[in-house]
C-alpha cells in the first residue's frame, strides 16, 4: 500500500519537473511527453529505445523517492496507527509527494521545497505525538497493549482524613 504514485506526483508537480528531476541523463532523454505517455497507452513508437528505456529509469527513480517517503510516513505513524494506513487520506498523499519530491531533488533544494518537507514532517510528529488524529475510522490506532501501565495502590493517609494528626 502505497500512499501516492508517480501519477500523483506528476498531477501535483508538472511533467516537466518530474522529468527533469527523474531523468540523469546528459543532454535529457525523458520529456514531459514521453513521461505523460508511460501513464498511458499512448504511441511511443516515434521514440527510441533509449528513450524508452531512460523512461522506464525515470519512472522507477520517482517510484523509489516515492518508497522512501512511504518508509518515512510509516515511521512516524507507527507510533500511533497501524501501517500502512488503508484509505490514506488526502493530506498523507500530498505530503508523501512532498517528501518524494525532496529526495529527488537531491542536492539542489530549493526552500519552497525544503519549506514543504518540513512541514510533512511537522504533521507527521504531531501525529505521532497524539497532537493530530488522522481523522479516519479506517485508520486503526496501533495496539497499547504491550505499552507498560503504572498502578498504585489507594491513597492511606490523606491531610482531610488525618483527624488532627499532622
Amino acid at each position: 500500500m502505497t500512499y501516492a504514485v508517480v501519477a500523483d506526483l506528476v498531477g501535483r508537480f508538472s511533467a516537466e519537473e518530474v522529468a527533469q528531476r527523474t531523468d540523469r541523463n546528459i543532454p535529457r532523454l525523458v520529456s514531459a511527453e514521453l513521461l505523460e505517455l508511460a501513464f498511458s497507452v499512448g504511441d511511443t513508437s516515434g521514440y527510441t529505445a533509449d528513450e524508452l528505456a531512460a523512461v522506464a529509469k525515470a519512472v522507477a527513480t520517482a517510484e523509489q523517492a516515492l518508497l522512501d517517503a512511504d518508509n518515512v510516513i510509516n515511521g512516524y505513524l507507527a507510533k500511533r496507527y497501524t501501517v500502512p494506513v488503508t484509505n490514506a487520506l488526502p493530506a498523507l498523499q500530498r505530503f508523501a509527494c512532498d517528501i518524494a519530491r525532496y529526495f529527488i531533488y537531491e542536492d539542489q533544494v530549493t526552500e519552497t521545497i525544503e519549506t514543504r518537507y518540513n512541514a510533512a514532517i511537522k504533521f507527521l510528529r504531531d501525529v505521532a505525538k497524539g497532537d493530530v488524529n488522522l481523522g479516519d475510522p479506517a485508520a486503526t490506532p496501533a495496539k497499547t497493549s504491550d505499552l507498560p501501565v503504572m498502578t498504585s495502590d489507594p491513597v492511606n493517609f490523606r491531610r482531610d482524613s488525618s483527624k488532627g494528626f499532622v
